[in-house]
C-alpha cells in the first residue's frame, strides 16, 4: 500500500490501519496538522489524484468537516483517510 505525494516526488508504504497522514510523516511530506489527528482543523486536507477506491470511506467527522468547509469530491482529510491500497495525493501548498 504505497502513498505517493505529488509533486514532491516522495512516497511511503502505509501499514495496516494507517492514514495518509501517517504515511506522509514517514515520507517527510509536510502536511499541516494542528488538531492532533482528531479531524477538525482541516489543515491536512489533500486532493486524491488516484486511488480513491483504495481509501476507506470517510469517517463521520470527515464528512461533517468536508461539508462545513466545502471540500471537492476528490478531497480528503489525511488524518482520517485510512489507506487500503496504492494512493497518490497532492495539496495546494506544495
Amino acid at each position: 500500500m504505497r502513498v505517493t505525494f505529488k509533486p514532491l516526488g516522495t512516497a511511503a508504504d502505509a501499514k495496516a490501519n494507517e492514514t495518509i497522514l501517517d504515511a506522509a510523516r514517514r515520507a517527510d511530506a509536510p502536511l499541516g496538522n494542528s488538531c492532533g489527528s482528531v479531524g477538525v482543523c482541516a489543515r491536512c486536507r489533500v486532493q486524491v489524484l488516484s486511488g480513491t477506491e483504495n481509501l476507506r470511506p470517510p469517517t463521520t467527522i470527515e464528512i461533517r468537516v468536508a461539508s462545513q468547509r466545502g471540500f471537492a469530491s476528490d478531497e480528503r482529510l489525511a488524518c482520517q483517510a485510512v489507506v487500503i491500497g496504492d494512493v497518490e495525493v497532492t495539496t495546494g501548498y506544495w
